[in-house]
């Protein structure tokens, strides 16, 4: 039985553990929002079209058959006008019909279904790139959120160690209170400053649960209000790499597409030639009029088609394809272009950033020792509650600046990986 309520208080207690154990990662967020976006479903459909429109394609190499059917009732027929002896010459019927089926299988076809299913794949290619591109932005959303709370995160820590001080400080001050060595009113100033951080911590739980519950909604999974959002770390070399975004390749593949059409449209201007059968049933029949009956008959032989004059339509076609590669050209150049300047601009945070830190290190450690004399000053009562704790804010702020500028570089190297698409 004692054994039975261990294993149960265990089950109950794991809720509770993994809330307080649950780690997460930028790379981890990024994947799961990827890959739980609707605009991941699109790859499937892409690939689902390509796929029937070469099948359709495939169908032109195999024998194509028609059924084909007609009644006419013409108002004259021919008649040569003379009697023959000994030959009995049947009257043309006015009413006719026919039924036939045509065979026809394509021999040569210029290229076209080659060219066309390659075109097909080559569209499927970037569609599916396209798609990519559309992914490539939730990087951007996944980490503004990630970082936002990250920042919360480290806040609440450090908000929390400085109440955590200024309690200790305060139950020596209140035992002073007691003995007659101190006046209150210098304890409830510093209550009252344990007070508003306390406020400020509420402030700052409440911001990281609104970035918490943005975030789990894009990952698709819970996530504790507890949970521990880990500093990414960026190696220094990582930073010197060349662009490599996913519109470039969509560009790149657009204007393949293009080539493809070009190749198309040659195909569809050079000869085809394909054999052809017809069976059929006619009255008369078509092949000798004086068959007046329901007669059998059939043809084979041979078709060419060659449309070997378009009025420059092919040739004009082929312009517009070349003004579509141009198109696309200044907008891959134009593109590169906007991230050159946006990795300048995110490279330029870094370094600020970098300088940052290392004036708040040293504002910090001057203010660390202001803190401490401060301290003793306020114990012998050389300075007031109220100018101690102006010392504190200021350290504070020292340590807020410090740790907020040391999140906000690595964010800023993270948006200039992503910028350039090596992340």
């Amino acid at each position: 039985m004692k054994r039975r309520s261990i294993i149960l208080l265990a089950i109950m207690l794991l809720p509770i553990s993994w809330a307080y154990s649950q780690t997460l990662e930028l790379d981890y967020c990024q994947e799961r929002a990827r890959s739980l976006s609707p605009i991941k479903k699109q790859e499937l459909l892409y690939e689902t079209q390509a796929n029937l429109n070469i099948k359709n394609l495939n169908t032109l190499n195999l024998p194509q058959s028609r059924l084909n059917g007609a009644y006419n009732y013409v108002s004259d027929v021919l008649d040569i006008g003379i009697d023959i002896p000994g030959l009995d010459i049947a009257e043309i019927p006015q009413n006719q019909y026919t039924l036939t089926l045509d065979i026809s299988q394509k021999i040569y076809d210029g290229g076209y279904v080659k060219n066309a299913k390659k075109m097909q794949e080559a569209q499927l290619a970037a569609n599916v790139k396209g798609m990519e591109v559309d992914l490539f932005e939730i990087k951007g959303m996944i980490n503004t959120l990630y970082f936002n709370a990250l920042v919360y995160q480290e806040n609440e820590k450090l908000l929390g160690t400085v109440v955590d001080e200024l309690n200790k400080q305060l139950k020596k001050i209140n035992s002073q209170v007691e003995n007659g060595a101190m006046l209150k009113s210098n304890a409830n100033i510093l209550n009252q400053q344990i007070l508003k951080i306390q406020q400020q911590i509420l402030e700052v739980q409440l911001g990281r649960k609104a970035m918490i519950d943005m975030l789990s909604d894009w990952i698709g999974e819970p996530i504790s209000p507890n949970a521990e959002f880990t500093l990414p770390l960026i190696a220094d070399q990582e930073l010197s790499q060349d662009i490599s975004r996913p519109e470039q390749q969509y560009f790149d593949l657009m204007e393949e597409n293009l080539e493809s059409q070009k190749k198309v449209l040659n195909a569809q201007v050079l000869p085809s030639l394909s054999g052809i059968a017809q069976l059929g049933v006619g009255s008369p029949n078509p092949l000798n009029y004086f068959e007046t009956d329901a007669t059998e008959y059939y043809v084979v032989g041979a078709r060419l088609k060659w449309n070997f004059w378009d009025w420059k339509q092919t040739s004009r076609k082929k312009k517009v394809l070349e003004i579509n590669k141009e198109i696309l050209s200044s907008k891959k150049e134009d593109f590169e272009k906007k991230i050159n300047i946006a990795s300048i601009r995110d490279k330029s945070s870094i370094d600020t950033y970098s300088q940052l830190i290392e004036k708040d290190k040293k504002i910090l450690e001057l203010q660390e020792d202001i803190v401490r004399k401060s301290y003793s000053q306020f114990q012998n009562g050389v300075i007031t509650s109220t100018e101690y704790i102006i010392e504190v804010n200021k350290r504070t702020e020292a340590q807020l600046n410090l740790q907020i500028h040391g999140i906000q570089k690595i964010q800023s190297e993270i948006n200039y990986l992503t910028t350039k698409g090596n992340l």
